[in-house]
């Protein structure tokens, strides 16, 4: 995708034509303007008594003192604290270690036709002190809160993202990546069936290399966890209980064991503590070392997997949640180039969408086109560069030099057809 450039087109068409979703709900994030938010209140039947609240504090974990101070200090006067609406002189102790929701009432009225100028201030102030968000609340408790946001956000539970941009969708920027693997896509874990390299041998006959009788302070360790658990290092690994087989691997959690080790000068002494685990030691020891060779004897072990968190597609929960057409960016990403440049030639957007759409998805269609032509509606977008065969990447970059449209430019082609089957 990102050698071809056509993902640099399709994070411009997110960007510009995308809908955001709210990750939970599955509702749009709708921005408004301050006279939207004033008609909303006006088209309510005339008469309906309403607060308008400022959600300064959404479950959030404190006493927030410093809050009801700051607001007392602006001269405001009530606040809902946890749905009950309170004066500000005399505010209850919140318990630090529970979610608390504070909501300052910025104004109280009845709904009528003169409203508006008040509103669109009131509205004002209340945007100031969330950065962009109100409620509007029923003061005889009717009906439901209404949410308003001056930024993207879910009008049920206010989830909110900035501006839509290209670089949201970017796995190379901070803006996009996913937080859990750094928009790699993948996880690296020490793999359990790595570190047991001869299973049919013993703990002590070095079933896990580095933990044997030649290591004398881990396979006292060993030692001692065997002593506790009842299990006996002179067993081959595979004939281990399942149970004393997480313990060696995981560790015993919190339970604490006795162990005996020996220093130097043969001197034996005695620690109480829970047993690490042997992956847990190395993932600590792999993040701690500044050796550059026990890292790389450590890497050794392993192994990758998709990353649990954005499910392999590099990016961030918001950049998943946004839509063209249903689609999100990874399942067009995910589509073979054939099947991509079929959906692209029929999808239609009207409107505004259309009109913005329109010389990117132009551009889009060409490039798909150019893949397919050389022979590579097979691949996806997503599918990594170093796996490619080498017919493969040098076809992709004739299609891209082809795709580019320049003018006025000679190739030179030098063995063009290296690596290509007799049929391209």
């Amino acid at each position: 995708g990102t050698i071809t450039e056509i993902y640099d087109y399709l994070r411009l068409l997110f960007a510009r034509v995308g809908e955001p979703r709210c990750p939970e709900h599955g509702l749009n994030l709708q921005a408004q303007t301050i006279s939207q938010m004033v008609d909303t209140v006006l088209a309510m039947p005339e008469g309906t008594k309403l607060m308008l609240l400022a959600p300064v504090i959404r479950d959030r974990k404190g006493e927030h003192l410093h809050i009801f101070e700051e607001l007392r200090a602006s001269g405001f006067v009530r606040a809902r604290i946890d749905g009950i609406v309170t004066d500000l002189d005399d505010v209850p102790d919140l318990d630090k270690k529970r979610k608390h929701r504070i909501e300052v009432v910025v104004d109280r009225f009845k709904v009528r036709d003169d409203l508006g100028l008040r509103l669109a201030e009131s509205f004002e102030t209340a945007l100031e002190l969330t950065d962009g968000l109100a409620t509007v609340s029923y003061m005889d408790e009717t009906g439901e809160d209404l949410s308003f946001s001056a930024r993207f956000a879910c009008p049920k539970c206010g989830h909110s993202i900035d501006e839509l941009e290209p670089r949201l969708f970017s796995f190379n920027n901070p803006a996009g990546a996913c937080g859990s693997c750094d928009g790699l896509g993948v996880r690296q874990f020490f793999d359990a069936e790595r570190l047991v390299m001869y299973p049919e041998a013993s703990l002590a006959e070095g079933a896990i290399r580095g933990w044997d009788r030649r290591n004398v302070y881990y396979f006292h360790m060993l030692t001692s966890l065997a002593r506790h658990y009842d299990f006996d290092i002179d067993t081959p690994f595979e004939k281990l209980s399942k149970k004393h087989v997480q313990i060696i691997m995981h560790g015993s959690g919190k339970e604490e064991i006795a162990f005996s080790y020996i220093n130097d000068r043969g001197d034996v002494f005695k620690r109480t503590h829970p047993f690490e685990g042997i992956i847990p030691n190395m993932e600590r020891r792999y993040r701690d070392t500044e050796s550059q060779s026990v890292r790389e004897e450590l890497a050794k072990f392993l192994a990758s997997q998709p990353c649990p968190e954005c499910e392999g597609t590099r990016l961030k929960q918001d950049a998943r949640h946004v839509f063209v057409d249903e689609r999100n960016l990874p399942e067009i990403t995910a589509l073979p180039v054939g099947d991509a440049h079929a959906y692209f030639e029929q999808l239609k957007l009207s409107g505004r969408a259309g009109e913005i759409a329109d010389k990117i998805l132009k551009e889009l269609r060409a490039r798909y086109r150019f893949l397919v032509d050389v022979g590579l509606n097979y691949l996806s977008l997503n599918r990594s560069a170093e796996t490619l065969s080498g017919g493969e990447a040098q076809r992709i970059r004739l299609a891209s030099q082809i795709g580019a449209g320049l003018v006025g430019v000679m190739y030179i082609l030098d063995e063009p057809s290296i690596g290509l089957h007799q049929r391209d």
